[in-house]
């Protein structure tokens, strides 16, 4: 039986398989412009998995925060607003200044940081935003007794926004708005949901499971080999990543009680939200100490010794990110005590 806690684990591994995955397609994306062979070509494609996975994986733990804990207004979205926001709003104005060399100081600056178009990525975060609005006002709308028959109103939902309805306002793509990916999300909910009949279908179905390993890795070579590039919002590349999350679910249940890597509460997101400083302050550096970076994504050693430079980096920041965070968290706790205290 698989118990909650290691699900959750499981999908702590989905999310940092994720993170780096999104840091691969970044990397393999600024290969591309000075060489295109096969292993580059091949890894791009397989990086936009990256997303797609950790949109599943934040609806399926949102659902999960709403049943476990039932917060309250004010508990939720300050902790979104400590979690997400704010290193969102930093990491804006980090890529605002590598990018321009410049701080923003212009009301077109500041609605370009806060539309998260200031980073190639930070479209995701501003789309997160907008479902975690609307995932806490419809969470007593949108529950497990009706969401077999919802889901399909969202998939109608995101396709005809995507292929019909989005009108660039802003200048913003349907990757960042919320239509573009709630059917995506609310697959999360549903897996959430129905996780015990699922995952016991699943194992102890393993012929079942043998056929979803060998659909979801046909998909991923048919999109390796395929001409036409699939965006992470493309419907068909949506179905194919569910699969391949139910079956990375499996693999990471049976392996959680040999893996031993700590979970920790901002981890992925920090990798996300800052990998990109690193590919670009690296670049940058190249530039300035040679005159050229083509030599890097030519050779495929220095290609692979350079993407595991930026995985590095990433980490470290973001694992210091995360004890900072700790800290202040702490801090907010003891100063809210002391307050308390004072007043009684």
């Amino acid at each position: 039986m698989y118990t909650d806690s290691k699900i959750l684990k499981s999908l702590f591994y989905i999310q940092l398989t994720s993170s780096f995955l999104v840091v691969i397609g970044h990397f393999t994306a600024s290969a591309m412009y000075f060489n295109d062979p096969f292993w580059v070509l091949a890894l791009n494609q397989i990086s936009r998995y990256g997303t797609v996975l950790l949109t599943i994986a934040t609806g399926y733990l949102t659902a999960y925060s709403f049943e476990a804990k039932n917060p309250k207004f004010r508990e939720f979205f300050t902790g979104k607003l400590f979690y997400i926001v704010l290193p969102f709003l930093v990491s804006g104005i980090l890529y605002h200044y590598l990018l321009k060399k410049e701080m923003p100081t212009t009301t077109d600056d500041a609605v370009n940081i806060l539309l998260g178009k200031t980073g190639d990525h930070l479209y995701f975060v501003f789309m997160i935003c907008q479902y975690y609005v609307f995932a806490y006002f419809f969470r007593k709308l949108i529950t497990k007794q009706n969401i077999l028959y919802v889901i399909w109103i969202l998939l109608a939902v995101q396709y005809v926004y995507i292929n019909y309805l989005h009108q660039g306002w802003l200048g913003l793509t349907t990757r960042h708005m919320l239509p573009s990916w709630i059917f995506t999300l609310y697959m999360g909910h549903l897996l959430f949901w129905y996780r015990a009949p699922i995952l016991s279908f699943l194992r102890n179905n393993r012929s079942i499971l043998m056929v979803v390993t060998g659909v979801s890795t046909a998909a991923a070579i048919y999109f390796v080999v395929s001409s036409k590039l699939y965006v992470a919002v493309h419907m068909t590349f949506v179905f194919a990543t569910l699969l391949s999350f139910l079956v990375m679910m499996v693999f990471f249940l049976e392996l959680v009680d040999h893996l031993h890597i700590k979970f920790r509460k901002g981890l992925t997101y920090f990798i996300f939200l800052f990998h990109s400083a690193f590919l670009i302050l690296f670049k940058d550096f190249l530039f300035d100490l040679y005159g050229e970076v083509s030599w890097v994504f030519t050779n495929t050693w220095y290609s692979l010794v350079y993407l595991l430079l930026i995985l590095g980096c990433s980490c470290l920041l973001a694992n210091l990110l995360v004890l900072f965070v700790k800290l202040l968290e702490m801090m907010g706790k003891s100063i809210g005590k002391i307050r308390r205290e004072r007043i009684q």
